[in-house]
């Protein structure tokens, strides 16, 4: 398999080549900071002593949501950069920090960098740190082919990670963030569940269950649960992390798929019930009745369980369009993520503060992959059209 890294150059030019008239158009004058807090948003200048730096910080606090990056406002944000160390500092009464952070090379140093500034500025909002604990894998048809590429929230080092030239689809991450498992029918003719750190050929995971299958979400001790339709209608399976011991967890008449393990692996969330008609449901991940979340919409599919907020779940619905809402099952509230334009959201997944998702945004025929704020709705896109289509994202979360 070959592996190969999208140079900074590019990449960068691609993260922003898509974002730069628009931010061109958003520099305005400094407003009322009061104003602007009580709407939820911070005007923000970025100043660095290192382009790349302070253009990557920028890109990530325009991101965020909680953020308006300015032209003159008074709250300023200084990175001085000494090789792989950065002091990030604001000197406004309000907001004042300082901290030094350390990466490991330039992009890390740039993530690190942009966590600093959404926590320092982001105190009494109690902002996560975003960046450095994420890292995104999709599928991307840049060769014409669907193969897997890895990227990071601010775009700047992208990798493909499959050279199988074949439909190659639905990405996940493994419980520590060091494999991926795919689905192929590269190797033998069947769709089958396979894995890869990106070096030397993928290897088999579960390849004696056949027919159609779905993504195989890895839980927090590794095991696997994915949808299969071996025995007719697509069910959940659930196998050991090496893909053995494969059993059916969830079985009924209509369509079961899309699982997604609660941050404690006791559960998970799925979608089930007639094609057309799909909704959400939970079940014990050792199998059981199904108890189904009430959403309020017709058609409910893809939930991901949050990692860091344990009664949250992300899904999409349909109306009018796809998009992307939150149920709370501990307070019982679902919550549409506010709709900022026409584009189509779907096929979430969560980011390390809970807080925002990556997701796939389409148009037409065309599709990326964009950061959307849960909060406010703000999406930006992280994928460029020279990457072609680009979809099904999947998040790793480090956890300390």
């Amino acid at each position: 398999m070959k592996f190969f890294r999208l140079s900074l150059g590019l990449v960068t030019l691609l993260a922003f080549g898509a974002v730069a008239a628009s931010a061109q158009t958003r520099i305005v004058v400094n407003d009322s900071i009061d104003a602007l807090m009580k709407q939820g948003v911070m005007p923000v200048t970025v100043v660095s002593d290192d382009a790349t730096l302070g253009e990557l910080t920028t890109f990530a606090l325009g991101a965020h949501g909680a953020f308006s990056v300015r032209a003159n406002s008074a709250v300023r944000v200084t990175i001085g950069r000494t090789g792989t160390t950065a002091v990030v500092a604001c000197e406004h009464p309000s907001f004042a920090f300082q901290t030094t952070v350390e990466g490991r090379d330039q992009d890390d140093l740039a993530l690190r960098v942009a966590d600093a500034a959404v926590v320092g500025l982001g105190r009494a909002w109690k902002l996560k740190p975003l960046f450095a604990a994420t890292k995104v894998a999709f599928v991307s048809k840049f060769t014409g082919n669907q193969e897997i590429y890895t990227t990071n929230l601010v775009h700047s080092k992208t990798a493909r990670i499959t050279n199988l030239r074949n439909t190659t689809h639905s990405p996940r991450w493994n419980q520590d963030g060091t494999r991926l498992t795919f689905i192929t029918s590269a190797m033998t003719g069947f769709p089958e569940l396979f894995s890869t750190n990106g070096i030397g050929n993928p290897r088999g995971v579960v390849t004696n269950v056949r027919g159609a299958l779905g993504a195989a979400s890895s839980g927090p001790d590794g095991r696997l649960a994915f949808a299969s339709s071996n025995r007719g209608n697509m069910d959940i399976y659930v196998s050991s992390a090496d893909g053995s011991g494969a059993r059916v967890v969830v079985a009924t008449p209509d369509v079961d798929a899309d699982p997604s393990w609660s941050p404690d692996g006791s559960r998970l969330v799925l979608t089930s019930g007639p094609t057309g008609r799909p909704g959400i449901y939970v079940t014990s991940s050792a199998g059981g009745g199904l108890s189904r979340l009430s959403t309020g919409y017709g058609y409910s599919a893809e939930p991901r369980w949050n990692p860091v907020e344990p009664s949250l779940i992300a899904f999409t619905f349909q109306s009018g369009g796809l998009h992307l809402a939150v149920a709370d099952l501990q307070s019982g509230a679902v919550t549409a993520v506010p709709s900022t334009s026409a584009l189509s959201l779907s096929h979430s997944s969560w980011c390390a503060d809970g807080r925002h998702v990556v997701a796939t945004q389409s148009l037409n025929a065309q599709s990326w992959i964009a950061i959307v704020d849960t909060v406010t709705g703000k999406a930006t896109r992280l994928s460029d059209s020279k990457l072609g289509e680009c979809s099904q994202p999947d998040c790793y979360v480090r956890r300390n």
